[in-house]
C-alpha cells in the first residue's frame, strides 16, 4: 500500500479517535491480511464485470480527514434541509464524521461513536467485527475498511426495547478529490427488541472532477425474536466510486425487512449478505437502482440459509436510462441443516433508453431436502400495451412513459417506512427521468 495507507496512518487514526488498543491492533492485522490476499480474479463470475482496480485506494487516493465539519460549505437552506426532521422521526446528522445534530441516544436506543461503544462494551463489538464468513475476494476489499475506518457509528437497541418512532441517521460527506472515505456502521438489536432505521449517505459540495472513493461496511446483528426495518439510501455524487459490504445476521425467530436504494455514484459495487443463522428467522429484502448518465452499478446479493425453517424473499429492481449499466448476481445458498426453508428471488430491469444495459445472473446452491426455492428475472423496455392503455385515455406519450416508470418503482418506494421520505424520493426520481 502507498504511504497514505500504511501502519503510520493507522497510528494517526488511533490517536485521533482515542480508540482502545485492541481496535488499533485489529486495524494492523487487517492491513497485513490485505497485503496477503490477491485482488479478485477476472474469472470470478461475481467480480469479472467490474474493474476492481478502480476501487484500489493505493492508486493515487489519500485518506479523508475526520472531524472537519467546517469543511462542508452548506447554505442556510441546505443546513435547514438536512438538520430539520421531515416528520415525526428522530433525526441524527453527521457531517464528515462528526455530529451535526443529535448523537448519543434516541430514547432508549443508543446511537454513538463506535469508539465509545467499543470502550463500554468491548467484547460484543469485537465479536461482531471479527465474525467470519466473507470470501477471500470480499476480504481483500473489506480489510481496507477494517484497517482505515474513521466515520464510525454504533446503533444499539437493548433487549426488550421496542422503539416506536423511526430513527433517521444522515451521513453528510464533502470529499475533495482524490480523497477516500471508510465509513463503518454497526447496528445491533437485542432479544425481543425492535427498531425502524433509515440510514442515508449523501455527498455535499464535492470539489473538482477527479474521482473520490468510498469503502463502506454495515454490520447488522439481530438477536432472538428481534425485529428491524432498515433502509439504506445512497446519494453519492457523480465523481464517487463506491464499494459497500453490508451483512445482516439473524438469530432465532428474528425478522428483518431491508430496502437498499441506490441513486448515486459513477461506479458502485455492493455486496449484500443476509445470514439466517437461527431457526425460524425470516427476511424480506428490497432493492432499487436508478441508473443514469454513464453509471456502472454492480450488485451482488447472498441469501444464506443456515438454520431450519428460515424464509427469505428478495425483490430487486433497476430503472436504467442514458448509458448506465447494471449487473446483478444473486445467490440463494441453503446449508444441509436448513431444512423446511423457503427462499425466493426476483430481479427486474426496466430499460428507459436503447443505450442502457443490464445483466442478471441468478444462482442456487441447495444442499438440503424439503425446501422451496424460486428465482426469476426480466430485462425489457416499457411495455407497449401499458403505454397504449394510458395514451388511449388521453395521456400524451411522455407523461405516460413517466407514469409507467414510476409505477415500476412504486412497490420499492413503499418499503420505506416513513411517508415524508417516500414523497421526497418520488419527486427526486421522477425529476430525473428523461422519458
Amino acid at each position: 500500500m502507498s504511504g497514505a495507507f500504511s501502519a503510520t496512518t493507522i497510528d494517526q487514526l488511533a490517536r485521533q479517535l482515542k480508540e482502545p488498543s485492541w481496535l488499533t491492533e485489529r486495524r494492523r492485522r487487517a492491513l497485513a491480511r490485505h497485503a496477503e490476499l490477491p485482488w479478485p480474479h477476472p474469472s470470478d463470475d461475481i467480480w469479472r464485470r467490474t474493474d476492481v482496480s478502480l476501487l484500489d485506494p493505493s492508486k493515487g487516493f489519500t485518506l479523508a480527514q475526520p472531524g472537519l465539519v467546517q469543511g462542508i460549505p452548506l447554505s442556510e437552506q441546505q443546513l435547514a434541509g438536512f438538520t430539520q426532521p421531515l416528520g415525526n422521526e428522530q433525526l441524527l446528522v453527521r457531517a464528515n464524521g462528526s455530529w451535526l445534530a443529535g448523537g448519543g441516544s434516541s430514547g432508549e436506543v443508543r446511537v454513538q461513536e463506535l469508539t465509545q461503544a467499543a470502550q463500554a462494551q468491548a467484547e460484543p463489538i469485537r465479536r461482531l467485527l471479527e465474525a467470519d464468513g466473507f470470501s477471500e475476494a470480499e476480504q481483500k476489499l473489506a480489510s481496507l475498511n477494517d484497517a482505515f475506518h474513521h466515520d464510525d457509528v454504533a446503533v444499539q437497541v437493548p433487549a426488550g426495547v421496542r422503539a416506536i418512532e423511526p430513527i433517521r441517521l444522515v451521513h453528510l460527506s464533502s470529499l475533495n478529490p482524490p480523497e477516500a472515505l471508510f465509513p463503518l456502521t454497526v447496528i445491533t438489536v437485542g432479544a425481543g427488541g425492535s427498531l425502524t432505521l433509515i440510514d442515508e449517505y449523501v455527498s455535499v459540495s464535492a470539489q473538482g472532477e477527479a474521482p473520490h472513493l468510498i469503502h463502506g461496511r454495515i454490520e447488522i446483528v439481530l438477536e432472538p425474536e428481534a425485529s428491524l426495518h432498515y433502509v439504506r439510501l445512497q446519494r453519492w455524487d457523480r465523481q464517487a466510486r463506491e464499494f459497500s459490504l453490508q451483512r445482516a445476521t439473524l438469530g432465532r425467530g428474528a425478522t428483518l425487512t431491508m430496502a437498499n436504494i441506490n441513486l448515486g455514484a459513477a461506479l458502485s459495487k455492493a455486496h449484500l449478505v443476509t445470514k439466517l443463522a437461527g431457526e425460524g428467522a425470516s427476511t424480506r429484502l428490497y432493492g432499487f437502482v436508478f441508473g443514469h448518465d454513464a453509471q456502472h452499478i454492480d450488485q451482488h446479493t447472498l441469501q444464506d440459509h443456515q438454520a431450519p425453517r428460515t424464509t427469505s424473499d428478495l425483490q430487486f429492481k433497476a430503472a436504467l436510462q442514458d448509458h448506465s449499466r447494471m449487473i446483478y448476481t444473486g445467490l440463494i445458498r441453503i446449508a444441509p441443516a436448513a431444512v423446511r426453508t423457503e427462499a425466493f428471488q426476483a430481479n427486474h430491469n426496466l430499460m428507459l433508453s436503447s443505450t442502457a444495459k443490464a445483466e442478471t445472473i441468478p444462482m442456487l446452491e441447495i444442499l438440503a431436502d424439503d425446501v422451496q426455492c424460486k428465482h426469476g428475472a426480466s430485462i425489457g423496455p416499457i411495455d407497449d400495451e401499458q403505454l397504449f392503455y394510458l395514451m388511449s385515455r388521453g395521456i400524451a406519450r411522455e407523461p405516460a412513459q413517466r407514469l409507467v416508470g414510476m409505477g415500476f418503482i412504486e412497490p420499492i418506494i413503499q418499503q420505506v417506512p416513513f411517508e415524508p421520505l417516500q414523497q421526497r424520493l418520488r419527486e427526486e426520481i421522477e425529476g430525473g427521468l428523461h422519458a
